[in-house]
Parts: structure tokens; C-alpha cells; sequence
């Protein structure tokens, strides 16, 4: 049930940009991380980029969220942070009845922090692949260093030892 109601969701989400919505110019290399205000799955606030972050993981759809949890569903809590990783995932499509019942609890099962952005317009600039996670590695002084789309757990676990 959980699956047929993600996958009607994810199939919501490409209407918003359909009617007419533009979305901001992709994030580059060289661009300053745009300062984001986002809540995590319990609802507390955080404002990206914060000190120590290193790499934000995006996923926009299900497949990324699916690697991620593969990747890093083993960790001990605090290691995902101590790595200087952050996690942000676009549930902008989902109904938020969906969101609210059955996606966000998942998330907070996590043994890391689920960044969460409601509306599209939050992470329009971040870029994007279906099925792969964005990699996006920040400077010291929270500019981008390097983009990557990852599809496998390999690479992401990768990210933990560096």
C-alpha cells in the first residue's frame, strides 16, 4: 500500500512545474549554496549550509530516498553528522496527507537527520537526476566544489571514510 501511494505521489509531483512554475537556474560549481531553512522529520528547524557540512545528499525522488536508506540505514546514530553529511529530500509532490501518515514516520526512522522541503520552489536550484542522489560538495566557506549523481552505495558509503 505504502508503495502504490509513493509512486502516486511521485507521479503528482511533475504537474506543479507542468502549469506553468519555473524553476530557478541550477546550482553550479563556483555558486554560493543557497542559505535554505528547512525542518527535519520531527519538525525541528535547521539552516543550510551550517558549520561542518561537507557534502548535502539531495533526493528528489523515490529511488534516490531508496539509496540513501540502503546506503546509510546501518549507521550508528551521529556518524552520518560526524562525516559532515546532510540529507535533504523534495516530498514537495507528495500529498501531504501521505507525507504526514506514512513518508515522514518512515523518515524519522532514519539514523540520521531527514532535511524536508514541502514546497518545490525550496529546492528548485538544486540539481537533479532522476533515480540518483545529488551529491553536492561545499568549500569551507559554503561554496559548491563539486557536483555528482550517485546510483549506487557504493560511492555514497565512500563519502563516510573521506
Amino acid at each position: 500500500m505504502r508503495s502504490v501511494l509513493f509512486t502516486l505521489a511521485l507521479m503528482i509531483a511533475p504537474l506543479s512545474l507542468a502549469q506553468g512554475e519555473t524553476p530557478s537556474s541550477p546550482l553550479q560549481t563556483g555558486d554560493a549554496f543557497p542559505s535554505l531553512q528547512l525542518p527535519d522529520a520531527f519538525g525541528n528547524a535547521y539552516q543550510l549550509p551550517y558549520p561542518g557540512v561537507r557534502h548535502v545528499l539531495f533526493s528528489a525522488d523515490m529511488d534516490a530516498n531508496d539509496l540513501m536508506k540502503q546506503s546509510f540505514g546501518e549507521l550508528e546514530k551521529g556518524d552520518f553528522t560526524a562525516a559532515g553529511l546532510v540529507y535533504v529530500a523534495d516530498i514537495s509532490g507528495m500529498p501531504r496527507l501521505v507525507a504526514r501518515l506514512f513518508a515522514i514516520p518512515s523518515l524519522r526512522d532514519y539514523p540520521f537527520r531527514v532535511l524536508l522541503a514541502r514546497e518545490a520552489e525550496q529546492l528548485a536550484m538544486l540539481p537533479r537526476e532522476e533515480g540518483a542522489v545529488s551529491v553536492i560538495s561545499l568549500s569551507q566557506n559554503g561554496e559548491v566544489e563539486k557536483l555528482d549523481f550517485v546510483r549506487d552505495d557504493k560511492n555514497l558509503k565512500e563519502l563516510i571514510v573521506e
